[in-house]
């Protein structure tokens, strides 16, 4: 069975930075950092209307999500699923073989 932390149990967001093109360094109030990639993302109405206003690089946080002034936002709890099924993916990609070296 997997642990899942309920919503009081996350930590919250401290700081969020955008770094270069679609990666964004969040720090949570436990110390850890996130390096979160949007790559695919990018490509949706909701972040082309930011990117194109050149609003993407400016994320915001409350502490418990990071958003963008009325466009989209992402609670802890989805970045790390976010987080979880990006490793799942690399991690079945490695096992198939398919990685690049």
């Amino acid at each position: 069975m997997t642990w899942k932390p309920t919503e009081a149990e996350l930590p919250t967001i401290a700081k969020v930075d955008s770094l270069d093109g679609d990666c964004f360094d969040i720090l949570l109030s436990n110390g850890h950092s996130i390096f979160l990639e949007l790559g695919d993302r990018t490509g949706e109405p909701a972040f082309q209307k930011l990117i194109k206003q050149r609003l993407f690089d400016r994320p915001q946080t409350d502490g418990k999500r990071l958003y963008w002034v009325d466009g989209p936002s992402f609670t802890v709890a989805e970045i790390l699923t976010m987080l979880a099924k990006g490793k799942e993916k690399q991690e079945t990609q490695n096992l198939k073989g398919d990685e690049t070296i």
